[in-house]
């Protein structure tokens, strides 16, 4: 019991931002976890029945399986054009530095002329 007495001493001597500060934290924790407490209260299981019945739907099933289909076609689609505009920049790449080399050439052959 001493060194509780000895603890809320040391709270006693912070100055009065921290105090603040820390009593702002407490009351922030104390009103999210009230606030969750009563949130979780309203949800029930007659708010769980209507996701249930979408799951056993098969023809909701059926049209989700689709769209995903077809989801996947067009990300595959995008990826085989991404890999494309890749590999022509490779090339542009290549070629600027051709381009670079050729000039750095003719910038040493003028320098070499005068």
């Amino acid at each position: 019991m001493i060194k509780g007495k000895r603890d809320m001493e040391k709270l006693a001597d912070l100055p009065p931002a921290a105090l603040v500060t820390l009593g702002v934290t407490l009351a922030v924790i104390i009103a999210v976890r009230y606030l969750g407490l009563i949130s979780g209260e309203k949800v029930g299981p007659e708010n769980k029945a209507p996701v249930a019945a979408v799951i056993v739907d098969p023809t909701a099933l059926i049209k989700a399986t689709a769209a995903v289909e077809e989801h996947t076609v067009a990300i595959r689609q995008q990826i085989k054009v991404g890999e494309e505009i890749a590999e022509h920049l490779k090339f542009l790449g290549v070629e600027l530095d051709r381009i670079r080399e050729e000039m750095r050439i003719r910038r040493e052959i003028e320098r070499a002329a005068r």
